[in-house]
């Protein structure tokens, strides 16, 4: 009994035409390989040279094919690319905790990389309900960086801190520029994202407290606008849809349900998206 590779196995299968047994893969725990074993009153002998002529045929053939070699690779590079979504959310004193950590916990669930970035001097941040967070790291760190999303929470006057980072508003103008996505959430689309430019030309919305603050009003009623790049929300009881909304944008309808469903998520909490 051998330890050998799935692809050696099948490999195996192959070149000996074992047409008249079927072979049962036991997987070995932490190898990466292996067992192949033969049904119940068969004889099947495996020795160390036909796995190493099954390698090296497959190892040929795969050389002979840089075609199919090259769509191999462009398949993992697009599992990679997937996986690696970078995700930026950015917290300062008097933020929305609930609407930060939502995002925060949402976006992980996903497979999100999730940076917590303070706009303040300090790492740790109060937020509005006097909850602390101690992020990753300090927006300056972030300058150089490149997010596929820059989500904001919002809260006061934590709203108010985001909208006043230079850094982090750079970061933003970058953003939209480039066309990645952006997002924001409760008080923060009208104090920092309507003064700033970023919502010119785009439907959005926003607390009630503050959407008659955005210049356009078509949709402010709603819980959650998508418009292009931009996603904004009105708070914290909006801030499940908000950051499933982000999902979706980033890895699709199908990753958007199956992070939602241990959730348990409200009958109908999809309508407002």
């Amino acid at each position: 009994m051998f330890c050998v590779s799935l692809q050696h196995q099948k490999e195996i299968c192959r070149v000996h035409k074992a047409a008249r047994w079927a072979a049962t893969w036991r997987p070995c725990s932490g190898r990466g390989g292996g067992h192949l074993l033969s049904p119940p009153g068969s004889c099947l002998r495996i020795s160390s040279a036909m796995i190493r002529g099954a390698a090296a045929s497959s190892a040929s053939r795969l050389a002979s094919r840089p075609f199919a070699a090259a769509k191999l690779s462009a398949g993992r590079r697009n599992i990679a690319a997937m996986a690696a979504k970078r995700v930026l959310v950015p917290i300062g004193n008097g933020s929305e905790e609930m609407e930060a950590v939502i995002t925060i916990d949402v976006m992980r669930r996903a497979g999100a990389e999730v940076t917590v970035a303070s706009v303040e001097d300090s790492l740790t941040v109060t937020c509005s309900r006097q909850v602390k967070i101690v992020a990753d790291k300090s927006i300056a760190d972030c300058s150089g960086e490149s997010y596929d999303l820059v989500a904001l929470p919002g809260g006061m006057p934590g709203a108010e801190r985001l909208r006043d980072s230079a850094a982090l508003a750079d970061l933003v103008a970058k953003q939209k520029a480039a066309d990645k996505m952006h997002a924001a959430i409760c008080a923060t689309p009208a104090v920092a994202f309507e003064p700033q430019g970023i919502l010119a030309g785009k439907k959005a919305t926003a607390h009630p407290a503050f959407s008659a603050k955005l210049s356009n009003q078509e949709a402010v009623e709603q819980r959650v606008v998508v418009d292009g790049k931009l996603v904004t929300s009105r708070g914290p009881g909006t801030a499940f849809e908000f950051a499933l909304a982000l999902v979706r944008e980033l890895y699709g309808e199908d990753k958007m349900r199956e992070v939602a469903g241990p959730m348990v998520m409200a009958p109908g909490w999809d309508k407002a998206l």
